[in-house]
């Protein structure tokens, strides 16, 4: 039997492979329970080993597993398309606003543990009572201001954590991920440039 967290590491490549598949025109035009069959259909597919590797342990070796907020990101996408007709799951400004987080933490991050600095912050992630309590007042002041993402991705986060659901047991590795971090960097410094064009035309 599959051991837990490697069932959950697969599981959140395998959302790729799910989003990826609900692009194809056929996919489009099927009603919302056909599409919700062809998914499951899929992600048995992808999730079985042919000689020894599934097409979603494939991509596990190739970029590891992702973190529970790109599991959350990647769930919400999968909700949409499977019932296009309801929307969006989180508005731009949810989004936005864990994107944010992602960025800074990425840029706190990657350029210590790739040795630009004295600092090693990916070990606070074993544990330090210092993490904690900075995430908790980040999700405090999220839901302050209204915001529900993001401090569900870091209760997610650190719940995934606590129960071990993943091999890794560094926080850091259930808050965020390489592939995500890129994706947020990108999608940051785009936003902020359209900004400063349209003040420019203002």
């Amino acid at each position: 039997m599959m051991p837990f967290a490697d069932w959950a590491g697969l599981t959140g490549l395998a959302l790729v492979w799910l989003l990826l598949a609900l692009r194809l025109p056929y996919a489009r035009r099927l009603s919302p329970v056909r599409r919700a069959a062809l998914v499951a259909g899929i992600y048995a597919l992808v999730m079985i080993p042919v000689f020894g590797l599934s097409l979603a342990g494939w991509l596990r070796g190739m970029v590891g597993d992702l973190s529970i907020t790109s599991v959350l990101l990647l769930g919400s996408a999968l909700i949409m398309r499977l019932n296009p007709a309801m929307g969006g799951v989180w508005d731009a400004r949810e989004r936005g606003a864990l994107l944010m987080f992602v960025s800074g933490m990425a840029l706190l991050l990657y350029p210590f543990a790739l040795g630009w600095g004295p600092l090693d912050p990916y070990r606070s992630g074993y544990g330090s009572i210092g993490l904690f309590v900075m995430l908790a007042l980040l999700a405090l002041w999220a839901l302050r201001h209204r915001l529900t993402l993001l401090p569900l991705a870091i209760a997610s986060a650190i719940a995934g954590w606590s129960f071990a659901c993943y091999e890794s047991t560094n926080l850091w590795d259930y808050l965020i991920d390489a592939p995500l971090a890129i994706y947020a960097l990108w999608v940051t410094i785009k936003v902020n440039l359209q900004h400063a064009l349209r003040r420019k035309r203002v």
